[in-house]
């Protein structure tokens, strides 16, 4: 061994002898390398008959050669010893640990070669099985019920067999298994867990009788035996495994429904905001688009519109007939209270919106606690449409903080008549604050109604009026406006017209 030095690996067999050979004995060196070329013969031969045995060897043994060459057996020392002694002495200069794995699969290669030239082992030997032949000649000397469950165990076993070799896994472990030959039977059957079976008493006593074929017959008894528990084993890690893979489903799957009620919550909570901000957009503008929640949607402010008429218009028109005589009058006061309670509803009602922009910026922004002047009223402020539909939405929803102011105002604004009758004043209030009422829900809409009122001597639209007492073509007087859904727009509730 070179002292104080470090040994230099070799990767192959070959290697060691181009730089090992001129080291040994010209005569020894040849025994080796022939030796060595046997066992290689020997492996490609393997490989081409039997690929899958062939990979299946090289792997185990490379990664069973860590601790070589201690765990070497005598057996794979003797075989090809003159190559083993070799091997030993280049290891004391080089080192030789990728080397040990190979020596060690062509040895194996070249045992499993031998022991297929002889006659099978009695445990692998399919075409001669001895156990029925054993069964059939102990019929007489066990008793009948040993005897039968012998029988039924030996068929069981028979059937593991067969359902072992059809698993490729299963089938390579026991063909590794069968290479260390009978040994590997008799202590597999040294177990004490099979010693009070029916078959392994019975063919034990044939092994006590001398009967022949016995000691074949007690080999594959353990070979089946080795094969059954093979698959007991494979069956116990797949239900093991299957067991743990539906546990991890079952989690998985509890996960994925937390996760998917989690997502549903979220989705009907972002549906919900996004109806709501779609039904706010679609409507804006949108007169044929109206929220059915909404008490005060066109359709319901034309009801409003209506009694008012009849109600409140009524009484007040018949209340008026002590004070006015004249019905056109009276008609034409009424009709132009009506028109007049529009007209500043929609002055009132667009100054409040401009105002509502504004002020929103400037909270917004911090512009009034800066303690900017408020002069400029930012009248060329253009609001985006989507935070405007929601001004205008908010403004419906608080209109009722809206009407009694408004109605002071308007009430402020205009005088109806000057009278001193108690009734009358009461049934002129209860008209006022109804035209009011109405006609600011008419300009807070989006887009607001329109009042159509027409002018004396007018042709009649019958689809916008109705006949007030008398038919004809040509408007004398206007009694009641027609209410529009917005400009240009259908007619929800018709306006009446006294014609000539």
């Amino acid at each position: 061994m070179m002292a104080g030095r470090e040994q230099s690996t070799v990767q192959t067999i070959a290697e060691v002898f181009k730089r090992f050979g001129k080291s040994v004995d010209e005569h020894h060196l040849n025994i080796a390398h022939n030796q060595y070329r046997k066992l290689c013969d020997q492996a490609k031969s393997l490989a081409k008959k039997d690929t899958k045995t062939h990979d299946y060897l090289l792997s185990f043994y490379e990664e069973n050669g860590d601790d070589y060459p201690a765990s070497l057996s005598d057996d794979q020392k003797q075989t090809c010893l003159p190559l083993y002694d070799f091997l030993c002495s280049a290891g004391t200069v080089f080192d030789l640990t990728k080397i040990w794995p190979t020596y060690v699969f062509l040895v194996e290669v070249y045992n499993k070669q031998k022991k297929k030239s002889k006659r099978p082992g009695p445990h692998s030997n399919k075409s001669g099985d001895f156990i029925p032949q054993i069964l059939q000649g102990m019929k007489s000397d066990v008793e009948s019920d040993t005897w039968k469950a012998a029988q039924t165990e030996y068929v069981k076993l028979s059937q593991n067999e067969r359902q072992m070799e059809n698993d490729p896994d299963l089938a390579r472990e026991k063909e590794l298994w069968v290479l260390n030959g009978d040994v590997a039977a008799q202590k597999f059957l040294d177990n004490i867990e099979y010693m009070d079976r029916a078959l392994y008493i019975t063919i034990k006593e044939a092994l006590q009788k001398n009967m022949e074929g016995s000691e074949t017959a007690w080999c594959q008894y353990g070979s089946l035996l080795h094969s059954s528990e093979l698959l007991r084993r494979s069956k116990e890690q797949k239900a093991r495994r299957y067991e743990k893979e539906v546990d991890e489903l079952r989690e998985r799957c509890e996960e994925l429904a937390r996760q998917n009620e989690k997502k549903s919550q979220e989705i009907e909570e972002l549906t919900t905001r996004l109806s709501e901000v779609a039904s706010l957009r679609m409507s804006m503008g949108n007169p044929n688009c109206a929220d059915l929640g909404d008490s005060n949607r066109p359709t319901k402010i034309g009801e409003k519109f209506s009694e008012l008429y009849n109600n409140e218009w009524t009484q007040l028109f018949e209340s008026l007939e002590s004070e006015i005589e004249d019905e056109t009058e009276r008609i034409s006061k009424l009709c132009e209270c009506v028109q007049m309670a529009f007209i500043f509803c929609k002055e009132r009602s667009e100054l409040q919106l401009e105002e509502l922009q504004i002020l929103t910026a400037d909270v917004l922004s911090f512009r009034r606690t800066q303690g900017e002047e408020e002069t400029n009223k930012q009248k060329d402020f253009q609001m985006k449409k989507g935070t405007l539909c929601h001004l205008l939405d908010i403004r419906k929803q608080c209109s009722f903080m809206s009407l009694p102011n408004i109605c002071q105002m308007f009430k402020e604004s205009h005088t109806f008549s000057e009278t001193n009758n108690d009734d009358i004043l009461r049934d002129i209030d209860a008209y006022l604050n109804g035209c009011v009422e109405t006609c600011w829900l008419m300009c807070i809409q989006d887009p607001p109604m329109i009042l159509v009122t027409p002018e004396k001597g007018d042709k009649i639209v019958t689809q916008q009026f109705a006949m007030y007492k008398t038919t004809g073509d040509t408007v004398e007087t206007c009694v009641w406006p027609a209410l529009l859904l917005c400009e240009n727009g259908g007619v929800v509730c018709k306006g009446h017209v006294l014609p000539k």
